[in-house]
C-alpha cells in the first residue's frame, strides 16, 4: 500500500494538479493507495505518521524538499519507507538519487520496492534527510528565492536570487566546532550534509556519500566579490572544491555559533537561528529508489 502526502502549493501548485494523474496511474496498476492533502505547514509530518502507523508500506512525498523533510520526520521510527514524487522547486534530494521527474516512472520506483538505507542528519534535534544545511550567501539566496518561485523554477530561481544578493552580502562571524577541530571564520559560504545538491542543482558537496557515516563540510571564508564570481560558476559542476579558497572537511558532528541570528537553510526550509548543531545519524532513512 502506498500513501501519497501532497503539498498542494509545492511547485507553484504542480503537486496539487498531479492528483488526478496519480489516481489514474494507480487505478491502472491495481495498487492500493490513499492520497492525503496537507492544509498547513507541518501537517505533512502528522499525515505521514498517521499513514505509516496505519500500515502503509511506502509514504511518498509529493512536492519538493520541504515536503520530503516533513514526511521523513513523520515516518521516523516506523516500518514505512520514504518515497519521492519530485514536483517542487528544487528537488535536490530526488536529483541525487536519480528519481525520475515523469510521474508514472516515479510511481514505478515506489511499486518496485527497491529499498536503500541511507544516513540522515539531525539538526537541532530535528531529523532531516541530510541534503544540505547551509548558511552565508547560500542561505541568503534561498531566502531571497522565495520571491521568485511564482515566476521561475529549478536552478533559475536561485540564480536570479543570487544576483540580487551577491553585491550587498556581508559575511557572518562564526565559531565552528567539528569533532576535535575548532575554527573561527567570517563566513561567505558554509554547507554541511550527506548529499551533494543545493538550490535546484548546484553541486555544493560533490564528495558527499549518504552511506559513509560522515557529514561533508564546505567552508569559504571572507573573500572578494571578484573571487566569489570566479567560484560560483564552478559550483554548477562541483569543481569549486579544487580552489584554495574552499575548505573541505568530514565530521560526525558540527556546531556553529554565529554573532547574531542568521538565515540557515535546512532541506528546503529557512530558519533564523544563532546556534546550530548538525550530527550524522547513520542508517536513519529507508528510501525507495532505483
Amino acid at each position: 500500500m502506498i500513501a501519497f502526502i501532497v503539498n498542494p502549493v509545492a511547485g507553484g501548485g504542480r503537486a496539487y494538479r498531479k492528483i488526478p494523474e496519480i489516481r489514474r496511474i494507480m487505478k491502472k496498476k491495481l495498487i492500493d493507495y490513499k492520497i492525503f492533502i496537507t492544509k498547513y505547514a507541518g501537517e505533512g509530518k502528522i499525515l505521514a505518521r498517521k499513514a505509516a502507523l496505519s500500515g502503509f508500506k511506502v509514504v511518498a512525498a509529493v512536492g519538493g524538499d520541504g515536503t520530503v523533510l516533513e514526511v521523513v520526520n513523520g515516518i521516523k521510527g516506523t516500518q514505512a519507507a520514504l518515497g519521492i514524487i519530485p514536483v517542487g522547486t528544487g528537488n535536490d534530494f530526488a536529483r541525487f538519487f536519480h528519481i525520475p521527474k515523469k510521474l508514472e516512472k516515479a510511481i514505478d520506483v515506489l511499486i518496485m520496492g527497491n529499498i536503500k538505507i541511507i544516513d540522515g542528519a539531525v539538526i537541532n534535534d530535528i531529523l532531516t534527510f541530510g541534503n544540505i544545511t547551509s548558511t552565508g550567501i547560500a542561505s541568503e539566496t534561498a531566502a531571497m528565492a522565495v520571491r521568485f518561485k511564482k515566476f521561475l523554477s529549478g536552478i533559475w530561481v536561485y540564480l536570479t536570487a543570487l544576483l540580487n544578493v551577491l553585491f550587498k552580502y556581508k559575511p557572518y562571524s562564526v565559531k565552528i566546532k567539528m569533532d576535535d577541530k575548532e575554527l573561527n571564520r567570517e563566513i561567505t559560504i558554509f554547507a554541511a550534509g550527506v548529499l551533494s545538491y543545493y538550490g535546484g542543482g548546484l553541486k555544493l558537496l560533490p564528495g558527499a556519500d549518504p552511506n559513509d557515516g560522515y557529514l561533508d563540510v564546505m567552508i569559504v571564508d571572507k573573500i572578494s566579490k571578484i573571487k566569489l564570481l570566479v567560484l560560483l560558476p564552478l559550483v554548477l559542476f562541483g569543481t569549486h572544491t579544487k580552489l584554495k579558497i574552499v575548505e573541505v572537511y568530514r565530521a560526525k558532528k558540527v556546531e556553529i555559533e554565529a554573532d547574531r541570528e542568521v538565515p540557515v537553510t535546512v532541506d528546503g526550509e529557512i530558519l533564523y537561528i544563532k546556534n546550530l548543531e548538525i550530527k550524522v545519524e547513520k542508517d536513519a532513512i529507508k528510501l525507495c529508489t532505483l
